[in-house]
């Protein structure tokens, strides 16, 4: 069999001898050569060959979990699937379907572990065993194309495959991780890499960086480390990777008020203050992405009305404004959420209370339409009262109030699937 090549065994024979036969296409019967069909003998069959980029062709459209299956079907297969050519094809496949809504349900209770919930582009919840557990101790950084990195309370960092639930641990980095450090986690869609980047809030401020794939990390060029003058801050909220470029809002501890945007181009690996019109960020802004970019909310007008910033074009830091309109009954969400578009166009909302399962709201831009959807939860979820808290405001703590027992934080991604093999250590992300 030649190189590139994949032979099919069929029901069909070889013809009699002295006869040459013709394989016609969608039908298992054999003709000679004068046009007379053979006899076919049970038990002898024919190999015929299909070229090797059709066969990436017709895998690269199946879901990952078929594809982790058909790696035993023989060790061609296995190969091809984990070939880089092959999984950068089976990920343009994926970005070009309908993608799925991705939820991570934490909670600061003790008891409870946080949890991957997923739903497809319809709202129709993938099946229970898809749900992923995560240990209480550890914490997200980040997700980007399925890849989840998430660092225990050790402070290991290691980066799990959602779609084929692999893991691999990442080494340390050489200055040890301390508790005002900030860990991200990006992708450069020019050198399809994925860096895990840690930002030390040190009085001597240094940069290091992890390429997946590397075996160690690096620091960036020291003309860099001088990137916020030495003044005291920290980053009250979750840091956001759009278009290769991670952002992270600032706030300064000299000026209880002042919060700046800083940017982080993972292809690049340079550093920059962006600078946002009209009156910059308040303590009540969020970072989001809506139609492929980043987008601040600002404010919102009787919870239905959303102010957004968006930025167009970074490099030349081009914003635009836009006013969202949600179409929301009084009935349906007290205090909705607006998390970002998905690859269908529309805005998806999330509930700001919730017992028994979990409310998804999607409004078409275009024709206003809203629709709903409702997502089951784990059993320690269902069986309680819940009211979101935002995570990323570390004044608030929680509450009980008699009525919803439980606070949790709900982050919403697009889930893609991705088939990148990790290198297992048998760690995990523990």
């Amino acid at each position: 069999m030649d190189k590139g090549e994949a032979t099919i065994e069929t029901g069909a024979t070889k013809p009699t001898e002295g006869h040459e036969s013709k394989i016609e296409r969608g039908t298992g019967a054999t003709k000679s050569s004068e046009g007379h069909e053979s006899k076919i003998e049970r038990g002898q069959a024919v190999g015929y060959h299909i070229p090797q980029d059709i066969v990436a062709e017709v895998l690269a459209k199946l879901p990952a979990k078929s594809l982790m299956r058909f790696r035993c079907v023989c060790k061609t297969w296995s190969s091809l699937i984990r070939d880089p050519f092959f999984v950068k094809l089976h990920q343009n496949q994926s970005l070009n379907k309908p993608c799925k809504t991705g939820l991570l349900m934490s909670t600061k209770h003790q008891l409870f572990n946080s949890h991957f919930v997923f739903a497809d582009h319809e709202g129709k919840q993938a099946l229970e065993e898809d749900t992923i557990s995560i240990p209480k101790s550890a914490n997200v950084l980040g997700i980007a194309n399925g890849l989840a990195c998430i660092v225990n309370d050790k402070h290991r960092i290691s980066v799990y495959n959602l779609s084929t639930r692999e893991s691999t641990t990442i080494p340390p980095p050489p200055q040890e991780i301390r508790f005002q450090d900030r860990l991200s986690f990006g992708f450069d869609p020019l050198a399809n890499e994925y860096k895990i980047v840690k930002f030390c809030a040190h009085e001597k401020e240094q940069f290091e960086i992890f390429t997946l794939g590397t075996d160690r990390w690096r620091r960036i060029n020291r003309k860099h480390y001088n990137f916020y003058g030495g003044a005291k801050w920290y980053d009250f909220k979750e840091a956001i990777c759009v278009n290769g470029v991670i952002y992270w809002m600032v706030k300064s501890m000299a000026e209880s008020l002042k919060i700046n945007l800083h940017s982080f181009d993972v292809h690049s690996e340079k550093f920059r203050q962006v600078a946002v019109p009209g009156n910059g960020l308040c303590l009540f802004s969020d970072l989001i992405q809506i139609e492929g970019c980043l987008a601040v909310i600002q404010d919102s007008e009787c919870g239905n009305k959303f102010k957004l910033k968006m930025l167009q074009d970074y490099h030349n830091n081009v914003w635009t404004h836009k006013i969202i309109d949600i179409p929301l009954g009084p009935k349906d969400v007290r205090y909705p959420t607006l998390a970002g578009t998905l690859g269908t166009g529309e805005i998806l909302i999330l509930d700001d209370h919730f017992s028994g399962c979990f409310r998804l709201f999607y409004s078409d831009m275009g024709s206003k339409r809203l629709r709903s959807a409702k997502i089951a939860l784990p059993s320690f979820f269902s069986e309680n009262k819940w009211k979101r808290y935002y995570a990323n405001h570390f004044s608030q703590t929680g509450e009980n109030n008699g009525s919803w027992l439980y606070s949790a934080s709900i982050f919403s991604f697009h889930h893609v699937e991705n088939i990148l093999p990790l290198k297992e250590d048998g760690l995990g992300f523990i």
